[in-house]
């Protein structure tokens, strides 16, 4: 049986176990945290899942998912249970790299802290953010923002009725009302301000690569790293340097990118970090496989 680590982006909703869980494994997360302390000089020591200061704030919140799905990639590894396969859901893509020996721990962080402030430097000023839409298709949403003139986009495409939304503020304020209007069975603000996956982000690519070239030390992949953009397979630097940099303002198909994994005979699939947003994506999937999230993965190792 094939296995796939699929790495999520930021943790809206937790499972609530996620810290004990990989605290009896070892010690590894607790160090990870006490090493982004050391490198941030922000208290990652004294994280708690209830406290509003790691869990709403957009960097932090992106930091802390990164630990939990490092921490959690080790841990599985050092039980036995490797990947065939590896994607990265958006932010999940610093994880995903780390997983599959890319670069280094602390590389990854660096990357997670650079892509935020060269993203948030261009966009400065602007008021943006990002939204999900749930019932309506591509092409209806797409038809929504063509007639109405709107600055947004889609940023990544989950399932056929499955969407998120990205670009200025008011716009994706306008397009979600408008798809509520339309039919649609659910629509949301995500808890982060800055236009992931939009055209908005695109200047960020001269700065990020410098910083990549001059900072940043890309080994040839451990294991299969799937693109979530194009769905490709990043074998060279120079396919991860260019996913690094496409990542940010890019539009995103996971939905393509879980049927290339199962393409590549994936049938069970670990979602390798905090909460079960990927597990709960899945369900729209047509196949026969399963999605282990963190408080399940009992089932599949052995320590």
């Amino acid at each position: 049986m094939k296995t796939a680590f699929i790495f999520p982006a930021f943790v809206s909703e937790y499972i609530g176990t996620e810290d004990k869980i990989l605290n009896s494994f070892s010690d590894n997360f607790q160090q990870k945290l006490a090493l982004v302390t050391h490198l941030t000089g922000d208290d990652y020591l004294h994280f708690s899942l209830e406290d509003a200061d790691f869990t709403e704030d957009e960097l932090c919140s992106q930091i802390i998912s990164y630990i939990f799905s490092c921490s959690l990639s080790d841990e599985l590894v050092n039980c036995g249970l490797k990947p065939g396969a590896v994607a990265g859901y958006s932010m999940g893509l610093y994880a995903a790299l780390y997983g599959s020996g890319v670069f280094g721990f602390e590389q990854g962080l660096r990357l997670i802290e650079k892509a935020y402030t060269v993203s948030r430097s261009v966009i400065d000023g602007t008021d943006c953010g990002m939204g999900s839409i749930i019932g309506l298709t591509r092409d209806e949403i797409e038809s929504m923002i063509s007639g109405q003139k709107l600055e947004a986009e889609i940023a990544n495409t989950n399932s056929v009725h499955s969407h998120l939304v990205t670009g200025k503020l008011k716009a994706i304020d306008r397009l979600l009302d408008r798809a509520k209007e339309t039919g649609a069975l659910n629509t949301a603000f995500l808890p982060v301000n800055t236009p992931y996956h939009s055209r908005l982000l695109k200047e960020t690519q001269t700065e990020f690569k410098q910083f990549i070239t001059e900072h940043i030390s890309l080994k040839k992949p451990v294991y299969p790293v799937i693109s979530s953009i194009d769905q490709m397979m990043l074998k060279t630097s120079e396919n991860i340097r260019n996913e690094l940099l496409r990542n940010l303002y890019e539009r995103l198909n996971w939905m393509q990118t879980f049927e290339k994994l199962l393409s590549m005979g994936c049938t069970q699939f670990v979602e390798c970090g905090a909460g079960k947003s990927l597990q709960k994506i899945s369900r729209f999937m047509a196949g026969d496989f399963k999605v282990f999230t963190m408080n399940k993965i009992e089932k599949i190792i052995t320590c």
